[in-house]
């Protein structure tokens, strides 16, 4: 059995206890959704109401991104003297002229409001900050990830931990086509693995070392595919594992092993 924590963060609410049982896509935690958002018109740019009408850029209905410009001020010769700017993203729902309120309503995905369980087991502990899930198949790691959630049948890239794994740049050119819809184990990984499996169709990297300059390079242009460093331990055991299904859990740092 293996202990798998997952971190509440602040805002969310347990809807589990110590000694539940619980299987793979149960609701763990949830957080209420943020109250549509207002701004005021004529108190952001110090003008009437009957001034608000012209001064609005936007309608009920629009779309809006942060930048956009909501409402301008201008004086008699057209010059602007202030503006409202947008910092959310999210659809015009009603402009009040009583109060010069603008209303937005946020753009929000459901799954961000929700905590799922990755796996099947009994709560051990549930408090404030994190619930702890005893479990069955998983391999938790303390390494870096990066991406998001992803599986696939795993794939070893047998020729990284062989006679040429002392010369890192080399394992590029084994990685090929069977990696297409796999999650890669390789001893070292860096930037240039990554962008080959990404335009292979690779679905995720596990790597026993990974560079700092590579990590920072991953997070600097937003690269979705799942990556997660393991320790020696953990390619062990993935070895034994290869040609069957696994699930990389970014939120919880784990490997589900799935039959």
């Amino acid at each position: 059995m293996t202990s798998l924590p997952i971190e509440i963060p602040e805002g969310f609410i347990a809807l589990v206890a110590k000694g539940d049982t619980v299987t793979p896509g149960q609701v763990l935690a949830r957080k209420e959704a943020p109250q549509d958002e207002m701004v005021n018109i004529l108190q952001g740019l110090n003008i009437s109401r009957k001034q608000a009408k012209k001064a609005l850029k936007m309608n009920p209905g629009d779309t809006i991104s942060p930048g956009d410009v909501v409402a301008v001020k201008t004086n008699l010769f057209g010059k602007v003297q202030a503006s409202i700017i947008s910092q959310i993203s999210g659809t015009i729902l009603r402009y009040e002229r009583d109060t010069g309120n603008l209303v937005v309503q946020t753009d929000l995905e459901p799954s961000s409001l929700e905590i799922i369980s990755p796996v099947a087991g009994t709560i051990t502990l549930c408090n404030n900050k994190e619930i702890v899930i005893e479990t069955e198949g998983v391999l938790v790691t303390e390494g870096v990830a990066l991406g998001t959630t992803g599986e696939g049948t795993l794939f070893v890239l047998q020729e990284s931990f062989g006679k040429y794994n002392s010369d890192i740049d080399s394992s590029i050119y084994f990685l090929d086509d069977r990696a297409v819809g796999k999650i890669v184990l390789v001893k070292t990984l860096t930037r240039d693995l990554i962008i080959k499996g990404d335009s292979l169709g690779a679905s995720g990297f596990l790597s026993n070392v990974i560079s700092d300059e590579d990590i920072e390079y991953v997070q600097e242009k937003e690269i979705t595919l799942p990556v997660l460093e393991v320790n020696d331990e953990l390619v062990s055991k993935l070895h034994s594992w290869e040609n069957k299904k696994v699930k990389i859990d970014i939120t919880s740092k784990s490997i589900i092993l799935r039959e």
